[in-house]
C-alpha cells in the first residue's frame, strides 16, 4: 500500500500511524494483509489493546475521535487539525468546534540544546544577548519561546524551533498524504471534499511556519498595513538576529485579551478596545486583503500601559486577492440586506461547481437561513456564525469555493469571538457598514484611480507593443496556408449523426411516396390498354411500398420510445441527486 517509504525509521513510523487509524475505527483505510502485522505490533512494541472496544468508540462522536486519533498521533497532525479547522466553509460547527480544541501538548527541550541551534544559526548566544532566561515562557510543536535582553537593553522574545523537527514534519507528511490518498480513493466524500488539494494546502502552511523568515515578513507587512490605527500594534521584528530557526522580535508587555479583570482594573473601556479591534479585522479582510488567520484571544494583547491591542504569533496568515476582498465585502453586505439573489450570483462567480446546483433549492435554503439569522436582537446576532453557515451551505449544494474564504471565515468568527468577551453588546453590523464606505471611498480616492489607470496603461502599452509581430506572424501563416483554425462544438458528431438521421428518413419517405403513387397508378391501368404485367407489377411494388413504409414507421417510432426513456431516466437522476443533496 505504500510504496517510496525511504529508511527503516519512516516504515516504523508509518506503522505507528497505521495503527492509531486501526484503534480509532478507520480500519477500512488499510489493508486486510497489513492488520495482522499491525495487530502484532499494537501488542507487543506500542503496548496497546487492539482496538478500542465498540463500546468505548460509540461514546465519542466522528469528531471526537477524529480530535482524539490526530491528538495521539502527535505535533504535525495536531497542526493539520488546527489548520483544518479553519475551513469552515467545508465542515459543519460540530467538527470546527471539535478540531478548535487540539491543543500542543508538548514538553520544553533543554536548554543546552537551544544554546546549541542559537549558535550554530547567529553565533555564541552569551555575544549576542545580554541576558537570555534559560526557562521558555511558552512551548509548542514546532518551537518554544524565550524572553532575553539585547546588549543595548531593549528586551525582546526569542523563538527557536525544535532540533529535528524538520525531518520528523516532513515524513509525516508523507504520510498524510498516503492518507489523503487512501480517503480519496476509498470513499466518496473524499473526492466530494477535494482531499488531496486540502492536504497540500496544509502541508504549504505547515512548511511556511517552518520557516520563521515568513513570520518576520508577515509581521512586517501587517505592521506597514496596520499603521494608520494607532491603538492596534505588531511587533517589531529583528532580521540581524533571525533565521529560518530562531525568530527575535519586540517584547510587548500585555495581558491577554480575555483577562477581563485586569483590563478593567486598568480603567481600559472595553467597548471601545472591542471595536478597534473588530475594526481591524474588517480592515485586514476587506481593505488589505491580508489577515492573522488565527486570531483566538492567546495571540492577541492588551499593552495596559499603551491602552494599544496587539497582534503576535503570525505564523499563520492568509490572503485574498483584490477581486476576492470585494466579493467578500459584497456577500457580507448582502447577508447584511438579506439579499439571497445577490449571494447566489456571488456565490457562483466565486466558486467552482463540482456537481449540478440546484439554484432554487439553494436559493430557498440562503432565504431561510438568513431570516432565521436576522429574527435575532442585534446585540445577540452572530455574523460571523451566519456568515459560516451561508459558506457551508453553499459547499453542500454543489459549489466548491476558494479556500481562502474559509480563512476568512475563520478569522471573523474567532474575531467576533474576542470582541464579544470584550464586550458583548457589540454591533458587528454597524462596523462593517463603517469600513465598506471607507472601501467605496478608497475606491473614489484620486491616488486609487490614478494608480488603476497607471495599471490599466501599462497593460494597454503592453498589448500594442505586442500586437504588430502577432498581426505579422499571423499574416505570414496565411500566406503559407499554415494557419489552422479549430472550432470545437460540444456534441457536434452526435449533432451531424442525428441529422443524418433525419435527411435519410425524408429521402427514403419521399421515395416510397413516389413508389405508392406509382404503384397506384399501375394498379389502375387495365389489361386491356397494355400488357397484363404491369398491374401486377404495380400490385407487388403497393406491397412493397407498405410494407417498407411500415417498417420505417415501426422504426420511427421505436426512436420517439427511447427517447422518451432517456429523458425520464435523466430527470429521475436529476431529481435523485436534488434530493440528495
Amino acid at each position: 500500500m505504500f510504496t517510496n517509504l525511504g529508511p527503516v525509521r519512516n516504515i516504523r513510523r508509518w506503522r505507528e500511524v497505521q495503527a492509531v487509524l486501526f484503534r480509532y475505527g478507520f480500519d477500512f483505510l488499510l489493508d486486510t494483509k497489513e492488520i495482522r502485522s499491525i495487530q502484532s505490533l499494537l501488542n507487543t512494541r506500542l503496548n496497546l489493546p487492539l482496538s478500542l472496544p465498540q463500546s468505548e468508540l460509540a461514546k465519542f462522536s466522528l469528531p471526537q475521535r477524529v480530535r482524539l486519533m490526530l491528538q495521539e498521533l502527535g505535533p504535525t497532525f495536531v497542526k493539520l487539525g488546527q489548520i483544518l479547522s479553519s475551513r469552515s466553509d467545508l465542515l459543519p460547527k460540530e467538527w470546527i468546534d471539535e478540531l478548535s480544541r487540539l491543543q500542543d501538548d508538548v514538553p520544553p527541550f533543554a536548554f543546552e540544546e537551544v544554546q546549541e541551534i542559537i549558535s550554530a544559526e547567529l553565533g555564541p548566544i552569551e555575544e549576542l544577548f545580554l541576558d537570555f532566561d534559560p526557562e521558555p515562557i511558552a512551548a509548542a510543536s514546532i518551537g518554544q519561546v524565550h524572553n532575553a535582553i539585547l546588549p543595548d537593553f531593549s528586551e525582546v522574545v526569542v523563538k527557536v524551533q525544535r532540533p529535528n523537527i524538520g525531518p520528523r514534519v516532513n515524513s509525516d507528511l508523507v504520510f498524510v498524504r498516503e492518507i489523503a490518498r487512501l480517503i480519496n480513493t476509498r470513499t466518496d466524500w473524499g473526492k466530494k471534499y477535494g482531499v488531496m488539494a486540502l492536504v497540500d494546502e496544509m502541508s504549504r502552511t505547515i512548511n511556511e511556519e517552518m520557516d520563521y523568515r515568513f513570520e518576520a515578513t508577515n509581521a512586517d507587512r501587517l505592521r506597514r498595513n496596520l499603521a494608520s490605527m494607532h491603538r492596534v500594534q505588531v511587533p517589531y521584528m529583528y532580521w540581524n538576529l533571525t533565521t529560518s530557526r530562531v525568530l527575535t522580535m519586540e517584547m510587548i508587555k500585555g495581558v491577554k485579551v480575555n483577562d477581563l479583570n485586569r483590563i478593567d482594573s486598568a480603567g481600559l473601556d472595553r467597548e471601545e478596545l472591542a471595536k478597534i479591534f473588530i475594526r481591524s479585522i474588517f480592515k485586514q479582510l476587506l481593505v488589505d486583503g491580508f489577515f492573522h488567520a488565527d486570531p483566538h484571544p492567546a495571540n492577541i494583547l492588551v499593552n495596559l500601559e499603551e491602552k494599544k491591542l496587539a497582534y503576535i504569533d503570525l505564523g499563520m496568515m492568509g490572503s485574498l486577492l483584490p477581486e476576492q476582498r470585494e466579493q467578500l465585502g459584497d456577500i457580507l453586505l448582502a447577508i447584511l440586506q438579506r439579499d439571497t439573489e445577490s449571494i447566489l450570483r456571488l456565490a457562483l462567480a466565486l466558486g467552482t461547481p463540482f456537481e449540478e446546483v440546484n439554484e432554487i433549492k439553494l436559493r430557498r435554503q440562503m432565504a431561510h437561513l438568513i431570516h432565521e439569522y436576522m429574527e435575532a436582537p442585534l446585540e445577540r446576532f452572530s455574523f460571523s456564525n451566519l456568515l459560516s453557515k451561508v459558506l457551508t451551505t453553499i459547499f453542500f449544494n454543489g459549489i466548491r469555493l476558494p479556500a481562502e474564504l474559509g480563512w476568512a471565515a475563520k478569522t471573523l468568527l474567532q474575531g467576533e469571538e474576542v470582541g464579544r468577551t470584550l464586550y458583548p453588546e457589540i454591533l458587528i453590523g454597524e462596523i462593517l457598514q463603517d469600513v465598506s464606505k471607507q472601501v467605496i471611498l478608497n475606491k473614489l480616492n484620486p491616488k486609487t484611480i490614478i494608480m488603476d489607470s497607471a495599471s490599466s496603461i501599462r497593460e494597454y502599452a503592453s498589448l500594442i507593443e505586442m500586437l504588430p509581430n502577432s498581426l505579422v506572424s499571423i499574416i505570414r501563416q496565411i500566406e503559407r496556408g499554415d494557419l489552422r483554425v479549430r472550432l470545437e462544438i460540444n456534441d457536434l458528431r452526435e449533432l451531424v449523426s442525428q441529422l443524418l438521421i433525419i435527411v435519410n428518413r425524408l429521402i427514403t419517405g419521399l421515395v416510397l411516396v413516389g413508389m405508392l403513387i406509382g404503384s397506384a397508378l399501375a394498379m389502375s391501368v387495365s389489361k386491356d390498354q397494355t400488357w397484363g404485367v404491369i398491374p401486377i407489377l404495380g400490385t407487388i411494388g403497393f406491397i412493397l411500398s407498405m410494407g417498407l413504409g411500415l417498417i420505417m414507421f415501426i422504426n420511427v417510432w421505436g426512436d420517439i420510445g427511447e427517447k422518451r426513456k432517456r429523458i425520464k431516466k435523466e430527470r429521475k437522476n436529476g431529481l435523485n441527486v436534488s434530493n440528495n443533496r
